[in-house]
């Protein structure tokens, strides 16, 4: 069973618009910001539009050659393709889905490092952030001078405003070590229940010991 995968609904969705060939695809995805949060290679990308094909979701409407370019095939959504592409909409925007990030693993062992090193790399994080904001913005303020409307840009949108949350949220987190509201050290706090229980258990047993 194909999976419609994030790039498999940019496909659709672009050739339900109108019809496209894949590199009018690749650039419309680049000029949205769309590669922010879906990965693009033109070769993933031909063979999705290849798999497309052969389920019946697309079909071609023309072939053509510009110069010495090679031929590029024009691409539609057929009836079949749409329904796939609604139904996987539906899934999209109404379950939530569990999303691993790298900070986030780097958060789980972030007390491992000196109070004062974590606070400062916070604030780095911070400042990055708000360069990607600031140069997002700017960008984001391009397009729509050229004529994109903002439901054109709504994904990119949301990551904007990801990145201000989490920039906002580093930096009082930075605050919170800084000044000691943050327990630094071990993740048990000694001399509550939940650690003098763990003391009377002993040692966790590890998974083959278990019956």
């Amino acid at each position: 069973m194909f999976k419609v995968g994030a790039l498999a609904v940019a496909v659709l969705g672009l050739l339900e618009e109108r019809p496209r060939h894949p590199y009018d695809i690749a650039y419309t995805m680049q000029q949205r910001c769309m590669t922010e949060h879906i990965k693009l290679s033109m070769g993933t990308l031909y063979h999705v539009v290849e798999q497309l094909h052969r389920l019946g979701w697309i079909r071609p409407t023309e072939t053509a050659r510009e110069g010495r370019r090679p031929e590029r095939t024009t691409y539609a959504v057929t009836p079949e393709g749409r329904q796939h592409l609604q139904a996987r909409l539906r899934e999209l925007i109404a379950e939530p889905t569990r999303e691993h990030t790298a900070f986030e693993a780097g958060l789980t062992f972030m007390h491992q490092l000196p109070r004062e090193e974590a606070a400062a790399l916070l604030r780095r994080r911070a400042e990055a952030l708000r360069e990607q904001i600031e140069l997002k913005d700017y960008g984001l303020a391009r397009l729509r001078e050229g004529g994109l409307a903002r439901l054109a840009l709504i994904e990119a949108e949301l990551v904007q405003d990801t990145r201000r949350f989490q920039r906002e949220w580093a930096l009082r987190l930075a605050e919170q070590i800084e000044s000691g509201a943050l327990e630094w050290g071990s993740l048990v706090v000694e001399g509550s229940p939940r650690a003098r229980e763990r003391h009377a258990a002993g040692p966790t047993p590890f998974p083959e010991e278990m019956t």
